[in-house]
């Protein structure tokens, strides 16, 4: 367990309410354990002793972390950055193998030989490394930033395969300072330079360089509108002086189970693709979910916490074996995580390091199972969150009904709802599950807690058909008898024999059939009073 003194009290949990608006809510997740350093053992690097030595000044805690990577075979890279080492460690974070020297490089360096005379040599340690990956073959491919390549690897630390600048006029950038580097079933590499905005820099297995992937578009703001007219209008030096609008390069991407592969971008004022899942054409499908038009990621504004502002600046993504998407936010500190379908379930943590589940520096997300892993670069360590019983009761009614189980995930959301009244995804889901039942006036009255109007049109519409339908024959018969009587009255009329105790009769039992039919109608006339009333009013969300 780590050291040091932190408030034992949770962080604050919120989430948001239908307006936007945010609202109190319970915990999904809370802390469960801190590692460092001493606690995953690093002292036996520097033990003589130890099967792990490597020299008896080799530091024993992490410096700098900017990465972490959890293996198909669960297990745990870290990317100790400022130590200038891959540390391994299993799944409960004890130290398996420290890497830091590789052999095989095609890359040299100058360096000062014995006698003062300057020398070249193969570069073999690692400098300044940014990001790892490890396939389920136990391949590491780790960017190792100062060094300027991304180095493909075994456990052996013998290179296989090194990535360097693409040498062509594709890639117009001087420098190849790579950060982050992922890998997917068909042994693509694409990698993250800070200093390229057309995408993820992609190779083939064998290292070639083939294009780029997935840009970012440019994101429209007034200033990038007024410059596109004013360059219709301007002389070439006028326009030359102009800023050009140009996309933002990715912070960071992760891939899932399918091959999907997800993106987000850092930069605090970025909207235009902040996270983005992207297909193997590099196309953008979140913008085919079913809310792709409400799609908010991070804080939907800028939110005050102990007196200090922040807005979202997103810096990591973590994708789950159940497709909850897990989201690392640099500033505040908090994980937003998401369904499959890109709804919000829960935000947790804060920057507070001086609270249990708070951050100085957090660099890094992943996660496993029922746990979120988050690595904190100025502390030095790794925080463990662990789920809540509520957070599991959440879990399971969002895959329910993601799946279209709305009948079996009805008793979950109740769960939910008992614990957190302000859930407002439970009353959406639980209107859906009683309008799947045919029951209309339940779903209607938590369609109107969860301000959702088109699924409230939606079930007001189905309840107005049903009563057409239930109706339908007793209206038909009165209509066509009353035809039939008006016709034969009409007849007898004109014969002049239209005996009076016949028509009374016929005017009281007609009456009697019409009150029937109002006091049966009525009710729903009266909703659908209400209803204009209501919206009139403006009482339903807009």
């Amino acid at each position: 367990m780590a050291a040091g003194v932190v408030a034992e009290g949770p962080y604050t949990s919120y989430n948001y309410d239908a307006w936007g608006t945010a609202v109190p809510s319970q915990n999904g997740y809370i802390v469960s354990d801190t590692i460092t350093g001493a606690d995953m053992g690093l002292d036996q690097l520097s033990d003589p002793e130890s099967p792990l030595f490597i020299s008896e000044d080799e530091p024993a805690e992490l410096s700098d972390a900017k990465d972490f990577f959890l293996s198909p075979n669960n297990e745990f890279f870290i990317v100790d950055t400022g130590n200038n080492r891959i540390l391994r460690t299993d799944v409960n974070f004890n130290l398996i193998a420290c890497y830091k020297t590789f052999t095989g490089s095609s890359l040299t360096e100058e360096y000062t030989a014995s006698d003062g005379s300057t020398a070249t040599r193969e570069v073999t340690d690692l400098k300044s490394p940014y990001g790892i990956f490890v396939d389920e073959d136990d391949i590491m491919y780790i960017a190792d930033r100062d060094n300027q390549r991304v180095v493909k690897a075994g456990f052996d630390c013998k290179i296989i395969t090194e990535y360097t600048r693409p040498d062509t006029e594709l890639y117009d950038s001087v420098s190849f300072y790579c950060t982050k580097v992922l890998v997917d079933s068909a042994k693509n590499v694409y990698v993250i330079c800070p200093a390229v905005n057309k995408g993820a820099i992609m190779f083939s297995p064998s290292g070639a360089f083939t294009g780029f992937y997935g840009a970012n578009r440019v994101e429209v703001t007034a200033e990038v509108i007024r410059n596109k007219i004013w360059r219709r209008f301007a002389s070439e030096s006028q326009a030359a002086s102009l800023t050009r609008a140009t996309p933002v390069e990715y912070a960071n991407f992760d891939i899932d189970d399918e091959g999907f592969i997800y993106t987000v971008t850092e930069v605090a004022n970025v909207s235009t693709d902040a996270v983005k899942k992207l297909n193997p054409a590099g196309s953008n499908i979140l913008e085919l979910t079913t809310n792709a038009s409400d799609l908010v990621f991070g804080d939907q504004e800028t939110v005050t916490y102990s007196g200090t502002t922040y807005a979202t600046r997103l810096t990591d993504i973590s994708i789950g074996t159940n497709g909850l998407i897990n989201i690392l936010d640099y500033t505040s500190g908090r994980i937003f995580q998401y369904d499959r379908e890109c709804n919000l379930l829960f935000i947790f943590g804060c920057d507070q390091e001086a609270q249990r589940g708070g951050f100085d520096n957090p660099n890094a997300i992943e996660c496993l199972d029922n746990y979120v892993y988050i690595l904190d670069g100025r502390n030095d360590d790794i925080t463990v969150f662990e789920e809540t019983l509520f957070g599991a009761y959440v879990h399971e009614a969002a895959e329910l009904f993601n799946r279209g189980l709305y009948e079996e995930s009805v008793e979950y959301w109740e769960e939910v709802l008992k614990r957190d009244g302000n859930y407002n995804m439970a009353y959406v889901a639980l209107g859906r599950a009683y309008l799947n039942r045919d029951e209309y006036d339940i779903a209607i009255e938590y369609f109107k807690l969860a301000y959702q109007d088109e699924d409230y049109d939606r079930a007001f519409e189905s309840q107005r058909k049903e009563m057409l339908r239930r109706n339908f024959t007793p209206i038909a018969i009165v209509v066509i008898i009353i035809i039939i009587a008006l016709i034969i009255i009409g007849m007898l009329k004109k014969r002049g024999k239209i005996p009076k105790k016949l028509i009374s009769t016929f005017l009281g039992w007609l009456s009697k059939k019409i009150k029937l039919l109002w006091q049966k109608l009525k009710p729903k006339i009266a909703q659908a009073v209400e209803k204009i009333r209501s919206i009139a009013k403006g009482g339903n969300k807009k």
